[in-house]
């Protein structure tokens, strides 16, 4: 079975992301903010990460960076509200393997699913 960690301040998109996922031989933890996001990555090393970038504590960006240190290979996914040009070329920059903005649909999640899921 597949692990998947959603990094949000916002329950909901946790339980959106598991809604689209259904099906997919997957388990769905969460963190809600960069820091827990690093712990959680640690302590379960999952297949894909759905990383928000606005959060408390630690933003995305900076998660991002961490978790690729200490997983240069890890799958992460930024996810966000607002499309800004340059923080999409940081993330891609620093290794993110895909960036989408909220609210996304069915159509967004599972195209990542079936992309990094074996």
């Amino acid at each position: 079975m597949a692990k998947i960690i959603v990094v949000d301040d916002s329950n909901l998109i946790a339980a959106v992301i598991s809604h689209f996922a259904k099906g997919y031989d997957c388990e769905i933890l969460t963190a809600r903010d960069g820091e827990e996001a690093i712990e959680r990555y640690k302590s379960e090393k999952p297949d894909l990460v759905f990383l928000d970038i606005k959060m408390p504590k630690m933003n995305g960006i900076q998660a991002l960076e961490e978790i690729r240190k200490i997983d240069p290979e890890a799958k992460v996914v930024m996810c966000t509200a607002l499309k800004e040009k340059a923080q999409e070329e940081k993330a891609k920059a620093l290794g993110a393997c895909g960036y989408i903005t909220k609210p996304f649909t069915k159509e967004d999640i599972t195209s990542i699913l079936k992309k990094y899921l074996k």
